[in-house]
């Protein structure tokens, strides 16, 4: 069961992941590739955004299909231009089996996860191509990952809120 994360005040991202990061590819499409989520993980992740408004959940434009995209409606899309993804959307999260995130995070915050194990840079952001805010968060493999990577999602949707 997913419960409140357990986290230091002011600290998004508490404790260093587990364990090896999951392999990923380091082309287009920029995917997850082992250390799949089981799915009651993945959907416990699904449920809390489903219970976030004003956050809506579509089908991604910019990812596969099937990939369910966050965006906010526009009067309370207040984050800057590198707080999205694609219009209003600031994460999305891939299917299962892999469960993978995509998401940007205010720059303190993405090099913080990355540091701590928890992301790695989109590879878009090494191009250029999209701003450094943009880091795949790795799929959690059990409640505890999933609090700290919600906490990570919720970091993205008040960034792009402007919060």
């Amino acid at each position: 069961m997913l419960g409140q994360a357990k986290q230091l005040p002011g600290q998004i991202v508490p404790f260093t992941r587990n364990g090896p990061k999951p392999r990923t590819h380091t082309n287009l499409p920029h995917r997850q590739i082992d250390q799949f989520p089981p799915p009651q993980i993945f959907y416990g992740l699904i449920d809390r955004c489903l219970k976030t408004p004003p956050m809506g959940l579509q089908e991604s434009r910019l990812a596969p299909p099937e990939t369910i995209a966050l965006w906010l409606p526009h009067d309370s899309a207040h984050g800057p231009a590198s707080a999205f993804i694609d219009d209003h959307e600031f994460c999305h999260i891939h299917p299962l089996p892999e469960g993978s995130i995509h998401l940007t995070l205010p720059p303190a915050v993405a090099r913080r996860a990355i540091e701590f194990g928890w992301a790695e840079p989109h590879t878009l952001t090494v191009t250029g191509f999209m701003a450094k805010t943009l880091v795949m968060v790795y799929a959690p493999r059990d409640d505890e990952e999933a609090d700290v990577v919600w906490n990570l999602i919720m970091a993205s949707f008040h960034f792009a809120s402007g919060h």
